[in-house]
């Protein structure tokens, strides 16, 4: 990916993950705890591979309240709640769609998270050098992986 396709290179881009947007979109995760962990300027980008998996599981989840939260969470999106950039996929599966794009963004001179619940997105991510946000459901805080960065 080139890096005029990402925009500046002043903020740190953080990829944001399907499970991560759900619990922005229900209030779990505020916008503000993003605001106090990255204490710096970012752009979230929502690549369309985790929108795609948004939609899906608006049809195909096991449950009533993954499918409720998942057409919350698109719902949220297109109210533009948050500012987010909606990026093209590299990949059709998400995580894979992740890391290769944080490792794209990276190679052009960006500094990037991943943020994710998903322990082993997290796992792949600490391997390939990717920095990670999460969420720390015991402290009600979201925590970083800055070593990496």
């Amino acid at each position: 990916m080139e890096a005029h396709r990402l925009g500046s290179c002043k903020r740190i881009k953080i990829l944001v993950d399907t499970n991560f947007l759900i619990l922005l979109a229900t209030g779990i995760i505020a916008p503000s705890l993003i605001d106090e962990a990255v204490d710096y300027s970012y752009e979230l980008l929502v690549p369309e591979s985790v929108v795609e998996e948004l939609v899906k599981l608006t049809r195909e989840a096991p449950s009533d309240k993954t499918r409720k939260s998942a057409s919350r969470t698109l719902g949220f999106l297109e109210a533009g709640e948050i500012s987010y950039k909606r990026i093209p996929s590299e990949a059709s599966n998400p995580d894979d769609d992740l890391i290769l794009l944080a490792r794209n963004i990276r190679a052009s001179g960006c500094r990037v998270l991943i943020a994710s619940n998903d322990r082993e997105l997290r796992r792949r991510a600490r391997q390939a050098g990717i920095a990670t946000l999460y969420y720390r459901e015991s402290k009600g805080l979201l925590e970083t992986d800055w070593i990496l960065l």
